[in-house]
């Protein structure tokens, strides 16, 4: 596992990093995976601790949580929380398909997520290479049942992005670089 924990404009001491190491491992054992890359910041705005882990497993899920706090550890633990909830989401969905049955405990975090239930899960979804084709291929490719396709827009060599819209139509955003004149 490459583990790394570290602070923003703060020191962050070996306590919390172990007690964060610790907890992540007995996460990742808890729902039968290992965590391949293990990213935590924890760093201070204003008042509030800030607490930002990301984390991608080796059935090749990501997870991108932060979570805000007065204190670090109750931070770091929010956050860990969150990891935990979409990971359990996940296992529901069945798209978590190495998790193990067995040994999922779902009542650990059950009394503080109740009014978080209904709070939507943001899932990072990784797109390691872009499809060079052009609009019309990306609206055909659209109809095979996907909802949003990001491409790679072989005329501009832009990102753009196709998806059906509420209405039943094809809507296409092309992205144009404020910058790219400059």
């Amino acid at each position: 596992m490459n583990f790394s924990f570290s602070g923003r404009h703060m020191e962050v001491g070996a306590a919390l990093s172990n007690r964060a190491k610790d907890a992540c491992i007995a996460l990742a054992n808890k729902y039968g995976v290992e965590f391949i890359d293990l990213s935590i910041v924890m760093g201070k705005d204003s008042y509030l601790f800030v607490c930002d882990i990301v984390a991608k497993t080796s059935t090749g899920n990501s997870y991108i949580v932060s979570h805000s706090a007065n204190d670090p550890v109750v931070c770091f633990e929010g956050a860990l929380q969150k990891v935990d909830l979409q990971m359990r989401k996940k296992k529901k969905n069945g798209r978590c398909s190495s998790c193990k049955d067995s040994e999922v405990e779902m009542n650990v975090y059950d009394n503080s997520l109740k009014d978080e239930e209904n709070v939507p899960v943001i899932v990072a979804e990784v797109l390691n290479d872009l499809p060079l084709i052009s609009v019309s291929d990306a609206a055909t490719l659209l109809k095979a049942n996907k909802r949003v396709l990001v491409f790679e827009n072989i005329s501009s060599k832009t990102v753009n992005v196709v998806y059906r819209r509420d209405d039943g139509n094809i809507g296409w955003i092309d992205y144009k670089n404020p910058y790219e004149n400059l």
